[in-house]
């Protein structure tokens, strides 16, 4: 065991280089993306706004994965997800609240900055808003928005918001097939490819590192478009090693608890919501990266997330 320990450390002498070429990889492809998709929105005059779906159906247009996987890249499946913009607002924007409780128990939508992806603004479900209009209207710096929705154990009946810019509707109530959606994470991995893996690898030395590295970079990387509505636990894990998880009931009673293991493409491995004080997975069979998402059941006034409610550790199986 202590072997495979200092195997383990060594190789970082290899990892740390490339994952620097991994970064520099990624910063360019993303500043790339974001610039195409300003051009075209320049150029584009008559625009028609409507929401993204994150889909198998999505998936086939060009340029959507890479896209994906350089600005929200911690792929999100248990939840439905959506985008829409970038589109000019100049004083206000006006969101179809009423569709949004109606669609899901619970739910969020980032304001972000475009094309900075900076989150100016939340809504969700358990902010403590008194949502009791229709329509909530937010008054924003005038500049380029989009925007990204969440839902959470969503109802039969979705439905995606219609959206109001400066008075006018540009985007309609939209909805969506709540069985079927999120089958494509089932096929996602076949998807891989070195293309991908360069561009998110460096996230595993990243993780390995971090106790030597500013936590909140460290954060920003891992999570760049991170829900501020959710707690976040992640690391990483060794091939042929299991993590291992033990949960205070204070969490459980508290959170709704979502675990998602990602190859060093950032693609999904597996995922799964945990309802059991101890959870063990199964040995992963390549390195990989977790991000346990904790998700509030409601307005925690009294019993918010506390660090001890959650031991994470991984270790391998003896032979």
């Amino acid at each position: 065991m202590k072997n495979r320990e200092n195997f383990l450390s060594l190789q970082l002498c290899w990892q740390i280089p490339l994952a620097f070429l991994s970064w520099i990889f990624f910063k360019v492809v993303r500043l790339s993306i974001r610039t195409l998709v300003s051009i075209y929105n320049s150029s584009n005059k008559k625009k028609v706004y409507k929401w993204l779906i994150f889909s198998e159906e999505l998936l086939k247009k060009p340029l959507i994965l890479p896209s994906l996987l350089t600005t929200g890249p911690r792929w999100n499946p248990h939840a439905i997800a959506a985008g829409a913009g970038p589109f000019f607002v100049k004083e206000s924007l006006a969101i179809e609240i009423s569709a949004c409780i109606a669609s899901a128990q619970s739910w969020s939508i980032g304001i972000y900055k475009f094309p900075e992806a900076k989150a100016v603004k939340y809504l969700a479900s358990n902010n403590n808003a008194n949502y009791q209009e229709k329509w909530h209207e937010l008054k924003l710096e005038t500049g380029n928005y989009t925007l990204g929705l969440r839902y959470y154990n969503w109802y039969d009946e979705v439905n995606l918001p219609a959206t109001n810019v400066d008075g006018n509707q540009i985007i309609n109530t939209e909805s969506v097939d709540g069985g079927n959606v999120n089958n494509y994470f089932h096929n996602l991995i076949a998807r891989d490819n070195l293309f991908y893996r360069s561009l998110n690898y460096y996230i595993f030395p990243l993780l390995v590192c971090q106790q030597w590295l500013p936590q909140e970079w460290v954060r920003k990387e891992y999570l760049p478009v991170g829900d501020p509505n959710n707690e976040f636990i992640y690391g990483f894990i060794y091939k042929s090693y299991s993590l291992h998880l033990k949960l205070n009931p204070l969490l459980l009673a508290n959170y709704d608890v979502y675990l998602t293991i990602y190859n060093c493409s950032s693609l999904p491995i597996t995922f799964c919501q945990i309802n059991t004080e101890k959870y063990t997975t199964p040995a992963i069979e390549t390195d990989s990266f977790y991000l346990m998402r904790l998700r509030p059941k409601s307005d925690l006034s009294n019993n918010l997330f506390q660090p001890d409610w959650i031991n994470t550790e991984i270790s391998i199986k003896q032979i």
